[in-house]
């Protein structure tokens, strides 16, 4: 029963993390149809950030945090203004580009931090018992944290005017244009929203696994595996997505062995794309 309970709790937790990361990849997808391999730096951007104003600088918890993700929003609006919007239609270019910025900046990072990992202090100290197992109040933060800030944005998208008209470009670029909708103005919004996500997601945690220069890399194929079997472009299916992994990848974990947990999304991968291509809630090329 404690094994269950385990899969359960971490591997909501997990999800939760893993959904702030996906829904932030598939929404720049979703909306200017680009694959952005540099959203894995915002997620360790916000953590390296965090480290800076909290434990360089000894600043406050709340500022420190809110500081670390607009840090790392500003950078995100200036790497679609200046260098994926010139090339926004060569899908290829931005790939690549995006690619070799995820690099550029994990090098400033061995320059400037080194190659050792920077421990956060937590938000909240102290843990507390679920059932019979131990679970740090960081932990349980992160949780209710990633859980608002996906409830905030699909209230933001679905409820408020430029949400809805972030859904406009994301169905029928050529329709919003015509009925007034700057699309450019939207990649800009969406890329700063994405960046927020995922920056958010490396704040909550940086005190649970350390700041490290190399942290980008995974979240960044998790991110990628997930929007796949969730479809591209569905923010419901990223979502479902991030939580089925989460649980499938703690129970892997506890029930086999750790070794094996990144196995999780290789075999999810490929059952997807035997399966359904398009993804879980994807619609199909003919559709």
């Amino acid at each position: 029963m404690r094994t269950l309970a385990d899969i359960l709790i971490l591997g909501t937790i997990w999800g939760a993390m893993y959904c702030l990361i996906a829904v932030g990849f598939t929404l720049i997808f979703g909306v200017g149809r680009i694959i952005n391999l540099v959203h894995g730096s915002y997620y360790m951007l916000g953590a390296y950030f965090a480290y800076t104003f909290m434990s360089v600088m000894k600043m406050n918890i709340v500022l420190s945090a809110l500081m670390a993700v607009a840090a790392s929003i500003v950078i995100g609006l200036l790497i679609d203004r200046f260098g994926v919007r010139p090339f926004r239609q060569r899908h290829v270019y931005v790939l690549i580009l995006t690619l070799s910025l995820a690099y550029f900046i994990q090098e400033v990072i061995f320059v400037i931090f080194g190659v050792y990992g920077k421990g956060v202090k937590s938000f909240i100290a102290g843990e507390m018992t679920l059932g019979n197992v131990n679970i740090s109040y960081q932990k349980v933060l992160t949780l209710f944290s990633s859980a608002a800030l996906i409830v905030l944005l699909w209230f933001f998208i679905n409820k408020t005017k430029t949400g809805k008209s972030i859904s406009a470009v994301a169905q029928n670029r050529d329709a919003a244009v015509f009925v007034g909708i700057r699309p450019e103005r939207i990649f800009l919004i969406t890329a700063g929203i994405s960046a927020g996500l995922a920056a958010a997601a490396g704040v909550f945690i940086a005190p649970i696994i350390e700041a490290f220069p190399t942290m980008w890399v995974f979240p960044l194929f998790r991110a990628f595996v997930i929007v796949i079997i969730g479809g591209l472009g569905s923010i419901e299916g990223a979502i479902i997505a991030s939580m089925l992994l989460g649980y499938s990848e703690t129970a892997v974990s506890l029930l086999i062995s750790p070794n094996f947990s990144d196995m999780v999304y290789l075999v999810a991968i490929i059952l997807v794309m035997a399966i359904r291509p398009m993804g879980l809630f994807g619609k199909s090329a003919t559709a």
